[in-house]
């Protein structure tokens, strides 16, 4: 592999690498409750771009999620969420565009909200799973970087889910 630049053009996002879509009808289950009202719609939820760095100790993968705008009735749009497979890594991300939280926990029970809006930074440590959430009515875009052989396990989060959720209620943010 060779030292490579790509371009951070909001407008045109192409790292020449993953193009991940993520729509309702893909990830309905993660929220508390379906909405009938976006079932023939089937909105884009959010979508990440990825570098094209191979998953193997040593490299690093960059991406930038782009988290739209939107709830499922009271429940903010949010991320599928994941732990790592290799979970001795960390995940850092950088607040480009929206607001928005990051939701953490641990497999113990441990349970953090990290705010993210632009030019903020959020370091997410080891073992921890994280998800985005957007509670704003932009769109919602972050850079990321992690160790490229870390790995995705959204299977642990898919059967157990996340201690809490992000709704608005009477026009405020509630976690609960």
């Amino acid at each position: 592999m060779r030292p490579f630049t790509v371009s951070m053009n909001l407008d045109n996002i192409n790292f020449n690498g993953n193009h991940i879509v993520r729509r309702y009808e893909d990830i309905k289950s993660i929220f508390k409750s379906t909405d009938i009202s976006l079932e023939g719609k089937n909105p884009v939820i959010y979508e990440v771009f990825e570098s094209p760095v191979p998953e193997q100790q040593g490299h690093l993968i960059f991406l930038v999620t782009i988290l739209y705008p939107g709830k499922v009735n009271e429940e903010f749009f949010m991320t599928k969420g994941h732990y790592h497979t290799v979970e001795n890594t960390a995940e850092v991300y950088l607040g480009i565009k929206g607001k928005g939280l990051i939701l953490c926990q641990t497999k113990s029970g441990d349970f953090e909200v990290a705010e993210i809006s632009e030019n903020r930074v959020v370091y997410i440590p080891p073992f921890w799973a994280h998800r985005a959430v957007n509670i704003f009515d932009e769109p919602l875009i972050f850079f990321g970087i992690y160790p490229a052989h870390a790995g995705h396990d959204y299977e642990t989060i898919a059967q157990s889910g996340f201690v809490k959720r992000v709704f608005s209620k009477n026009g405020r943010v509630v976690i609960e």
